[in-house]
């Protein structure tokens, strides 16, 4: 099909003038390219001929496997083990070549940057959250607190809960495809962008188990070490390997859905795919005077209500799921044991069954009482400070010496508050605490890391 290339159509495309090329960063990473500098590719992502000419490398697959536990049972008089249910969570992660990743990324900002005023203009700007650019200095805290605070002031309210499963991997092409023409305004899409478009929905990757099988082989394991330690090795292989190696270990995407999560365009994308959706659950939320939310593949509703018995809770939910049942062809599918249905009333939150429960949205928990940081995020920092605490702690032993402790105080204490520049988890919990002390609840999130320091110390 040939692609539109007509002016009239690219005076209503967004600019790079706005473009910070100060976060185009260098990465040291192996793949099928050189690593390469934002200056020396910058005139060639911005020429439209050139993007549409260009030839991508397959992107690099590999699995991130890890545990989660998911509630089967509400029972609380049964043992912790008997009401959660451990299963295995897979996410697929695919990264492209060095100057891939720059093409994604420009044209990821500049489709952000249409997005925004798209959204603007047909008043969801302050629903999507996640991935965007327009939103400076705010983060998780200020989006929860925002939930939080809307809440609170409610005498009586209905909380809707939602989570899509498998959300990159269900987007449907062809609905990107018509939403990506009507955020940028145009007919059809421009040449450039059609070509970003087609790599970025019927992708080809390879595995990293087979890239790290062919370089083992080619340089042996001690060897591969120490090119990697110091950052020698420049690129995976020849042009000419190249070609032989993907003759056997190349994969494409052939289904009509799915786009890599990893790419620097993937994530605005995700948002893209969901305008219409978004404005129809909007508008549900404004005719019940609700507030709407949706970070990623987590969308939240606040809905007040005079009265929330279980026949107006029951209405309420049908009314949604009914909204997202009209969108089955963009891949959204609810994940059941993550969908919660709560009840805020006289400052305390109950479950469907009218009993005590908590609240947990963008890592934070109340109970309508207090208000703390979930409890898996604390364990995960722990864990980690822990680790890297027992690596000081084995180097000290072996070397009788005193062990490095430098970079673990940076990372996980309150010595690295401005940690690159943003800080850790320390910063991070102190800023949320700072936060929520506002709203009507009691903040406990500095307690919960009012010990790290001892903590970690006696560990080493």
């Amino acid at each position: 099909m040939k692609r539109s290339n007509r002016p009239r159509q690219l005076r209503n495309l967004p600019s790079s003038t706005k473009i910070n090329w100060a976060k185009y960063k260098s990465k040291y990473y192996l793949h099928f390219d050189e690593r390469i500098n934002i200056e020396h590719v910058k005139d060639k992502i911005q020429n439209r001929e050139w993007v549409a000419k260009h030839a991508f490398f397959p992107s690099i697959h590999f699995k991130i496997i890890f545990n989660k536990y998911v509630t089967i049972s509400k029972d609380k008089s049964l043992p912790i083990n008997q009401q959660k249910e451990k299963r295995v969570k897979v996410r697929e992660i695919y990264y492209s070549a060095h100057k891939d990743r720059f093409i994604y990324k420009y044209y990821g900002d500049l489709l952000n940057q249409a997005y925004n005023e798209y959204a603007r203009k047909n008043g969801i700007d302050d629903i999507a959250l996640a991935y965007r650019n327009n939103k400076p200095g705010k983060n998780n805290v200020d989006f929860a607190y925002e939930v939080f605070d809307f809440l609170f002031h409610q005498n009586q309210a209905i909380v809707i809960s939602i989570d899509f499963t498998k959300f990159f991997d269900h987007i449907d092409h062809k609905t990107l495809k018509q939403n990506l023409q009507t955020v940028l305004a145009v007919e059809e899409l421009p040449i450039d962008w059609y070509k970003v478009y087609k790599n970025l929905t019927q992708f080809t990757y390879v595995n990293k188990a087979d890239i790290d099988a062919f370089i083992k082989k080619q340089y042996g394991v001690k060897k591969l070490k120490v090119l990697l330690k110091e950052k020698k090795l420049k690129r995976i292989m020849s042009s000419a390997e190249f070609r032989e190696f993907k003759k056997c270990h190349l994969y494409k995407n052939k289904k009509p859905y799915g786009i890599p999560q990893g790419s620097g365009m993937s994530a605005v994308c995700s948002n893209v795919h969901l305008i219409h959706f978004d404005q129809d659950i909007n508008d549900w939320a404004q005719a019940h005077h609700a507030l709407y939310r949706r970070y990623c593949d987590d969308l939240i509703l606040v809905i007040p209500v005079a009265d929330a018995n279980p026949e107006i809770l029951e209405n309420l939910k049908n009314e949604v799921i009914q909204i997202i049942l009209n969108y089955q062809s963009l891949g959204l599918k609810i994940q059941q044991e993550k969908t919660e249905l709560r009840i805020y009333s006289n400052g305390t939150i109950l479950n469907e069954s009218q009993q005590k429960s908590k609240l947990d949205y963008l890592g934070f928990v109340t109970n309508g009482i207090t208000m703390h940081i979930r409890e898996k995020s604390l364990f995960k920092y722990y864990s980690r400070a822990y680790r890297k605490a027992d690596t000081s702690r084995r180097i000290k032993l072996a070397t009788k010496r005193k062990g490095p402790r430098k970079e673990l105080f940076k990372i996980y204490t309150h010595l690295g508050f401005n940690y690159k520049d943003r800080g850790n988890f320390i910063t991070y919990a102190y800023r949320a605490h700072g936060k929520m002390v506002k709203l009507k609840t009691k903040s406990l999130i500095k307690k919960q890391v009012k010990r790290h320091w001892n903590k970690i110390h006696k560990r080493l």
